[in-house]
């Protein structure tokens, strides 16, 4: 799965939905431990085994403004929702 959408996406509003969330916390996702170990190939079913394992919801944390899993997980889901409109 590339960083990169779909030229035949559908776009919410006019624009890519990737860029709900800025380009500084995208960057810090890809670069997130949790993304690269947990998110990457994840599917539609697989995000709510994910989302079950949450203990808490927020954006970002501590001193380098790292993003919680939940954070990551939304991103995911932007991001397999967009596809899923393509398939249809």
């Amino acid at each position: 799965m590339a960083n990169r959408t779909d030229a035949s996406a559908i776009k919410n509003f006019g624009s890519n939905p990737q860029y709900l969330i800025s380009n500084i916390i995208r960057s810090k996702i890809y670069d997130s431990p949790y993304w690269k170990e947990k998110c990457f190939a994840l599917t539609s079913e697989s995000i709510i085994d994910q989302a079950i394992n949450l203990k808490y919801v927020g954006g970002t944390y501590g001193g380098n403004r790292k993003p919680t899993r939940f954070l990551c997980l939304i991103y995911i889901y932007i991001y397999i929702y967009m596809y899923y409109y393509i398939e249809k």
